[in-house]
């Protein structure tokens, strides 16, 4: 949508965005009014270079034209369905998925917060099912982000403060240990713990990649205590790190990985892969989603 074909000026977004957004941003102080490859437009035509990548969004740059092209041929075949019937962008990009990250099983949803929610329901329902009611505890790092739904901003290491201030208690089940400190991770494991979950590279905390040592070292653990190896690639999949997914860096492989972001090519869409075991654990009821494999975003992807 262009500025001149509405008959309204940039103030008159401005003030409309103010009257009637919620606003949870700061935002910039242009309109960007299109955009392609690593550069926004506003409506005069000035460039920006985009260094957020919509937020590590844009691996293959704005508008890309394979991607365009994707989402017009499909939104010319079918928008949107449920997950009831199959549909052929869902089943082409699990299968293409699967097979290039060496997973195999996928889930989709919509977001990285609603991915990171389906990792942690997973792994407890895994935990639970197979050692008993206490096996849900799930360790992450500090000064880590997962997201800001419940379960993803209790799962982020940021006790008193960032995304957790002002929304009272978080949900437990939660314990935190300091990034790239294997002993500290181990030490904050107990008989009750399932999971261990991590980013490959913290972004909130300030762009700190773990060590190799710390890495393997987790994947020894998880495997030594019978718990799961939860793996956040939402910021650093596809691409991001001079691997397909940042874990391939390590030569190690998670148990469940979680993804987003960069997936879509600036369409909307989530995923988790899990290995054939622990992907078990969700049937029909597990979990569901009304957008999540919505098919313009698959195929987009």
């Amino acid at each position: 949508m262009k500025l001149k074909d509405t008959g309204l000026t940039v103030q008159d977004i401005k003030d409309k965005v103010s009257k009637y957004m919620i606003e949870t941003y700061e935002r910039f102080d242009f309109l960007a009014e299109t955009a392609e490859g690593m550069y926004l437009y506003d409506e005069k035509g000035t460039p920006y270079l985009d260094f957020y990548a919509g937020i590590a969004v844009n691996n293959a740059g704005s508008r890309n034209p394979k991607v365009v092209a994707a989402v017009k041929d499909q939104v010319d075949d079918i928008m949107h369905t449920f997950n009831y019937p199959y549909t052929i962008p869902q089943a082409l990009l699990a299968e293409k998925v699967c097979k290039t990250i060496g997973m195999d099983k996928i889930f989709y949803q919509n977001s990285g917060t609603e991915a990171n929610e389906a990792m942690i329901k997973m792994a407890r329902k895994y935990g639970i099912e197979k050692y008993g009611p206490n096996r849900y505890h799930i360790v992450t790092a500090k000064d880590g982000f997962h997201g800001r739904t419940f379960g993803a901003m209790s799962a982020t290491g940021q006790p008193g403060n960032g995304c957790q201030v002002g929304f009272g208690p978080m949900t437990y089940g939660f314990s935190y240990a300091p990034y790239n400190d294997l002993k500290a991770f181990k030490d904050a494991c107990t008989e009750n713990t399932i999971a261990i979950m991590i980013e490959p590279v913290q972004g909130e905390g300030g762009v700190h990649p773990a060590t190799p040592e710390f890495m393997k070292g987790l994947r020894e653990f998880c495997d030594e205590k019978g718990m799961l190896l939860l793996i956040d690639e939402v910021q650093t999949g596809w691409c991001r790190t001079g691997a397909v997914m940042s874990y391939m860096n390590y030569g190690i492989k998670p148990d469940i990985v979680s993804m987003a972001k960069g997936l879509g090519g600036g369409m909307p869409i989530g995923a988790i892969c899990a290995t054939e075991e622990v992907a078990k654990a969700f049937t029909p009821g597990s979990h569901g989603t009304t957008f999540g494999g919505h098919p313009v975003c698959c195929a987009a992807a």
